[in-house]
């Protein structure tokens, strides 16, 4: 009798164990979540936009846990997503978003499906018919490189869904996105609609997408770029270099006081304009102004007399000067010292990240190498013109000097001349910039300096490059 007892008491605590745990999900009782109303707005829709989903759901008996939702489009699934629920009535809320697909028709029969599930399993099924979605019209795009070029990409007339930009001074290979909208700074507005890579093919993506990747074979740069918004598809053609064209592809490497230049060494002409390719052309560069006019991002006039010279680039610096062997008078005057560094708008932070410990400016007492000194350019006879950044911004202090040939021939002591403009020299040998304490701080800026050795004058004015 004691084991018949027993027995009965066991299967009584576990009848109790099993209630209980009943008890946490409700009644174990067979039940599917009910969609009692479900709407999805607009019903008429722009690929590219967002589309939201109101739902009621219930269950009569069990507590609710998820509704997974399918978008599909010409047998495509466009947009799909899993939304938690909970509680025995739930009102969803959700907005979705749709993007353009490729080969995506315009005015697409569009449907959502539906599966609710309660946390023991059981299923229910939706589908909201009914919509359409149609295709985004875009009157431009941008193409937008990684290093921050801009090319507007226009319509063609024979066909709206391929977009194209013509004339162009690209690398043969670059980094890029397709940008609906760019903001004032001409970066890419996300607000619009923006392509980019998803798993090797050109997709719609957000900011945190990545970048596309072009490579035009069998030229020097890449003169034209065609965006098919329809099959989300990119060609591009090249060209190749003119004799009067520059381009980094001809340039070779130089290390020079541990920075990383791109240098060539060719003949330039007075007054001949010169078509820049790929980095070259990017907008931020400065080219020297003593020796270039900038005509346009893509065009720069040479300014010195014709003859045979080192173009220099630098891309953290993002400048461009010329170099001559043996530089001297009367052709050019040298300034070496402390404190001078050739124009580039790059801040001293960016480049000391880069080069730890170097600054925008850059000059040394010597003439070992073209960083040491800068030139100035004899612009008339017996005047010389010299544009720098000075004084160094982390100490706010220069000082320096002319000389007339590297050998430190014919020094222009401070004393010598008179000095106009910008009251930024003092003293009566080096060309000083002080800084101490009762010295008054001088802004650390672009300076042109034009000496005439006619009359021992100095103009020293401020520019925006």
């Amino acid at each position: 009798m004691n084991s018949i007892y027993k027995i009965f008491m066991l299967i009584g605590v576990l009848g109790l164990f099993f209630a209980s745990c009943d008890d946490e999900y409700g009644p174990r009782k067979e039940s599917i979540p009910v969609f009692e109303a479900v709407t999805v707005t607009p019903a008429s829709f722009t690929f590219g936009d967002s589309i939201t989903l109101n739902a009621r759901m219930s269950d009569p008996a069990t507590i609710l846990a998820t509704l997974k939702y399918e978008v599909v489009s010409e047998g495509r699934v466009v947009a799909s997503g899993v939304i938690p629920m909970a509680g025995d009535t739930f009102l969803v809320n959700q907005s979705i978003f749709i993007p353009l697909l490729n080969n995506q028709a315009d005015n697409s029969d569009v449907v959502v499906n539906l599966v609710a599930a309660n946390v023991l399993k059981g299923k229910d099924s939706y589908q909201v018919t009914g919509l359409t979605g149609k295709r985004p019209v875009y009157n431009q795009l941008y193409l937008v490189t990684d290093d921050g070029t801009v090319a507007m990409l226009s319509p063609r007339s024979s066909d709206k869904n391929k977009f194209e930009a013509t004339e162009l001074t690209f690398e043969t290979s670059f980094r890029f996105k397709v940008a609906e909208k760019l903001n004032a700074d001409k970066t890419i507005d996300y607000s619009g609609a923006v392509f980019g890579n998803v798993n090797g093919q050109m997709a719609m993506i957000s900011e945190a997408g990545e970048s596309a990747f072009a490579y035009t074979p069998n030229a020097d740069y890449t003169k034209a770029f065609v965006y098919d918004n329809y099959a989300f598809g990119v060609a591009t053609t090249g060209s190749n270099l003119g004799a009067d064209d520059l381009a980094l592809s001809a340039f070779g490497n130089q290390d020079i006081y541990g920075e990383s230049f791109r240098t060539l060494k060719r003949t330039l002409e007075n007054g001949k304009t010169y078509q820049v390719f790929g980095k070259l052309g990017d907008a931020s560069n400065i080219y020297n102004p003593d020796f270039f006019e900038r005509i346009s991002d893509s065009q720069v006039k040479f300014l010195g007399a014709t003859g045979e010279y080192t173009l220099y680039y630098n891309p953290v610096r993002k400048n461009i000067f010329v170099g001559v062997d043996n530089p001297a008078y009367p052709e050019y005057l040298l300034a070496c010292g402390w404190g001078l560094g050739y124009p580039t708008n790059v801040t001293s932070d960016e480049i000391n990240a880069v080069y730890p410990g170097h600054k925008r400016v850059h000059t040394d007492w010597g003439f070992g190498h073209v960083m040491n000194y800068v030139l100035l350019r004899q612009i008339n006879d017996g005047v010389y013109q010299g544009t720098f950044y000075t004084p160094g911004d982390q100490d706010h202090y220069a000082g320096f000097k002319p000389f007339e040939n590297t050998g430190w021939a014919n020094e222009k002591k401070a004393g010598q001349f008179t000095f106009t403009g910008e009251q930024i020299i003092s003293g009566d040998n080096n060309w000083d910039i002080p800084n101490g304490e009762n010295d008054p701080v001088i802004e650390s800026a672009n300076y042109r300096f034009t000496i005439n050795l006619n009359d021992n004058t100095v103009h020293i004015e401020k520019v925006t490059l």
